[in-house]
């Protein structure tokens, strides 16, 4: 179907020139909004390729480009900055140069053009906050972001999606030239006008959703389970024979159920109170572990399966007196494998990039005498934990009591100089969020 789609909405390359600008009346100063508008009019799709990211405001526009809906090119030059000589770390991910801006129209002489092109219409960009902060306050009439969009309607789980991730999900070829503003601008909008309608019709948008499930007792007859509390913004996202698991703690006063393919908190579907689900929570303190899995749908109701399996509850590491913590780094870091290599997610990172770091680690060890393990080994000296969800007392105390010494996957990157390849703020906020789910966190 989308290859139907695409041949409707054929589109042209075309390669960024410096443009002509005339001066035309700005539209009203209306507080654009990141999120799509209830009543959009007719979209157009942009996107900007720039200096950098842009955190202390002092980064500029290199690239726009804007397509309207029927694939037509608006707009797609190149930008000279003004204040920016220079863009190393950018240009490595979109290839423009200081050289290849040079004949190019400065920002402030576009903003007449693209403000008349935009004039009267929703504006769509993928990362629209982003995007919106290149523009003066108030520059769009009505703004919609397509990544909240596609977050909201995707049953990924995660809140921030890779451009390429959205448009190969929605069915976009690329030409292979990602981070340059006419393609992605291209891949907006097909995510827009064809991704996020697809989405919306597999998981259509619940009004008074209803959960049945029975928990059967011992006696061999049906307990009902009580809820007290449904997300319907998520309950959505759950499929025939999907199972859902539960999950508490000794002093929590809820049972919470998390829908499959979700981490870190994400895909919470309902809430149990433990007063009302006596036998329930009896049978969770026990170590059975209980699953609800969706045997049929009708409209708002959901009828569920309580599957139940009993088993010992897992003896856990007496932990030592005195605290437990990650051992400092030393040249023992050059023998050194990773523990816990599970866990990687849209909230951290890419496999793609945790392959590259490994890469490096690799490299580093064998230039330094030392050698990297691939898995455990009786020769490592250093453990690396990186799953999000080991970074806990009971997972280091362990591995030291195996005789290794343990520090996190980010203290290595930042002891190696791979800060480059990784993300090190957007991982530990993430491990930080999870120490309301893990038990003894670090």
């Amino acid at each position: 179907m989308f290859k139907v789609l695409r041949s409707l909405f054929r589109r042209s390359t075309i390669t960024p020139t410096a443009v002509d600008t005339a001066l035309v009346t700005l539209p009203p100063n209306l507080i654009p909004d990141a999120s799509p508008s209830p009543n959009p009019v007719t979209p157009i799709f942009a996107d900007t390729e720039t200096t950098g990211l842009n955190r202390d405001g002092a980064d500029e526009v290199l690239e726009i480009a804007i397509v309207d809906a029927e694939g037509t090119t608006l707009l797609n030059t190149l930008v000279r900055p003004v204040r920016n000589t220079a863009w190393p770390n950018a240009q490595a991910v979109h290839g423009i140069s200081p050289q290849d801006v040079v004949n190019a129209p400065t920002w402030a002489e576009l903003l007449p053009k693209i403000a008349s092109i935009c004039a009267g219409k929703t504006v769509v960009f993928y990362n629209a906050p982003f995007d919106m902060s290149f523009f003066p306050a108030g520059f769009f009439p009505s703004v919609s972001c397509a990544m909240r969009r596609y977050s909201d309607v995707s049953p990924t789980g995660n809140t921030w999606v890779k451009l390429s991730d959205a448009a190969a999900g929605s069915g976009y070829v690329s030409s292979g030239a990602y981070h340059r503003a006419l393609e992605d601008t291209f891949a907006c909008r097909h995510i827009w006008l064809f991704g996020i309608p697809e989405l919306e019709k597999a998981y259509p948008s619940l009004t008074n959703p209803r959960i049945t499930a029975e928990l059967a007792s011992e006696a061999g007859t049906g307990l009902p389970l009580i809820f007290n509390t449904l997300y319907q913004d998520e309950l959505k996202f759950v499929t025939i024979n999907d199972h859902c698991r539960l999950w508490t703690k000794d002093d929590r006063e809820e049972i919470t159920v998390y829908r499959p393919r979700t981490l870190g908190g994400n895909g919470k579907i309902a809430t149990l109170p433990k007063a009302d689900n006596p036998e329930l929570t009896r049978r969770l303190t026990a170590g059975d572990k209980i699953a609800l899995q969706l045997r049929a749908r009708d409209n708002d109701v959901l009828l569920f399966d309580v599957l139940s399996l009993r088993q010992k509850k897992r003896e856990i590491t007496e932990l030592p007196d005195r605290p437990v913590e990650f051992s400092p780094i030393d040249d023992d870091i050059f023998k050194c494998f990773i523990a816990n290599r599970s866990g990687i997610c849209g909230a951290i990172g890419e496999w793609e990039d945790f392959y590259k770091v490994e890469s490096e680690i690799a490299r580093i060890c064998k230039d330094r005498g030392g050698r990297y393990y691939k898995t455990r080994a009786k020769s490592a000296r250093f453990a690396i934990i990186f799953d999000p969800y080991s970074h806990t007392a009971d997972t280091v105390w362990s591995l030291q009591q195996a005789g290794y010494k343990v520090t996190k996957f980010d203290q290595v990157v930042v002891q190696f100089g791979l800060t480059h390849l990784w993300d090190c703020p957007r991982y530990l906020a993430y491990v930080d969020s999870l120490k309301h789910y893990v038990d003894n966190p670090m």
